[in-house]
């Protein structure tokens, strides 16, 4: 049924490559504004967590200045069984 539409519109394969170029556009705007979204999400996260550590008193990167010793903030309790 398309190929017919494309014989009797000159024009018709012309709008459909149109249109597909229009949709990949569409597409594409779409991945980037996703993207946007997903790195000012993990950005607000990461300073989420940075504002919770200092709170702790721990700073990024100090497992490897302790030599790899975390010691914790808050006592370990034994698990329920």
């Amino acid at each position: 049924m398309a190929d017919k539409a494309i014989h009797n519109h000159p024009n018709a394969e012309e709008q459909e490559v149109e249109a597909i170029q229009a949709r990949e556009q569409r597409i594409e705007r779409m991945e980037q504004t996703l993207e946007q979204k997903l790195e000012r999400r993990l950005d607000q996260r990461f300073e989420e967590l940075r504002v919770m550590l200092g709170a702790l008193g721990l700073r990024a990167g100090q497992n490897a200045e302790d030599g790899r010793r975390a010691y914790r903030v808050v006592p370990r309790e034994e698990p329920v069984v």
